[in-house]
């Protein structure tokens, strides 16, 4: 286990038909994707991109070492950050995200949680090979479940219908479509396929525009995506979603990579070109929307920045027919 194996990503597709009896569900939760290794009584936390975080979720890691008393593990997982509800909001994971040494106060007020969903190595083992549903009798085996770790479930019996419904009557994120007898293969893989209730997208920050109102710092962030041969072009703006906190936090962000010029290929509108402010792009931020037309998202809304992903990764969405 001297290194991370790659995570396994899902890819987005149509929903199985409610018959189809080659997957397995289970609930989408809205997070940040976690790879743990726990090895000798410590535990390293990474994200999908190999940043480590272990210093940011000290609960997390503690307990995993707690549960896998003395076991060696590789566990795959999402982090979520609920709330007073239980239901996990994307939006306070900023609060914990880069954090060295959270504080009692913010671990309390800002508790987090880990949804593990398959094991990975075990003892030595590598058991990536696999099918889905021997991994999953594995990981039910190191008998985990302990808050703040807790085991996601799947369902072989519940048509995905029902499932999404459920999804949706509790918020969560969606439902990931699992084949039973696939293994686990790092990248993003068609065995494994999403099914969000909503449309989010990642984006890069490439500028921003002035606000009008008194004490705003910033009106909307300018927004870009790498199109299918690889540049970087800008695609719509985003004005929503944030706090006020977040919008002080990004805007001393934004000063610190102020660029004199843009950094996106194309044409910029005038409209926008006339009051840009333009920033190095590295910045990687996730957006909702309701439907992207050809040159724009439709209704996006700010829902955080993602430093679990690389700007590289970021793609252009498919417009909806």
């Amino acid at each position: 286990m001297a290194r991370f194996p790659a995570p396994m990503l899902a890819t987005a597709g149509p929903v199985p038909a409610d018959d189809d009896l080659r997957y397995a569900y289970e609930f989408k939760y809205d997070g940040i994707r976690c790879l743990a290794r726990i090895t000798g009584g410590t535990c390293r936390l990474i994200t999908r991109n190999g940043n480590t975080i272990t210093h940011s979720f000290p609960e997390i890691a503690d307990e995993l070492i707690t549960l896998a008393a003395g076991r060696e593990l590789v566990l795959d997982s999402e982090i979520v950050t609920p709330d007073r509800g239980g239901v996990p909001r994307f939006a306070l994971m900023s609060r914990r995200l880069g954090v060295m040494r959270p504080s009692q106060t913010l671990l309390r007020s800002v508790p987090a949680q880990a949804y593990v969903f398959d094991l990975l190595h075990l003892d030595g083992r590598d058991l990536r090979d696999l099918p889905y549903l021997a991994r999953r009798e594995h990981l039910a085996g190191l008998e985990l479940p302990h808050p703040p770790i807790l085991l996601s479930p799947y369902y072989l019996d519940i048509p995905v219908s029902r499932m999404l419904e459920v999804a949706a009557t509790y918020q969560l994120e969606g439902v990931v479509a699992k084949l039973v007898d696939a293994p686990y293969r790092g990248g993003r893989s068609q065995a494994w396929r999403k099914l969000p209730l909503r449309r989010t997208t990642e984006v890069v920050v490439v500028g921003w525009l002035p606000g009008t109102s008194a004490g705003r710092e910033f009106g909307a962030l300018l927004i870009a995506a790498h199109d299918p041969e690889g540049h970087l072009r800008l695609f719509g703006r985003v004005g929503t979603g944030f706090s006020d906190a977040t919008r002080r936090t990004l805007h001393r962000q934004l000063h610190g990579l102020a660029a004199i010029a843009p950094t996106v290929i194309g044409t910029v509108p005038s409209s926008i070109a006339a009051r840009a402010r333009w920033v190095l792009p590295q910045l990687v931020g996730e957006v909702a929307y309701r439907e992207r037309t050809a040159s724009s998202l439709r209704h996006p809304s700010w829902r955080g920045l993602r430093p679990d992903r690389e700007m590289h990764e970021v793609r252009l969405p498919e417009p909806q027919n």
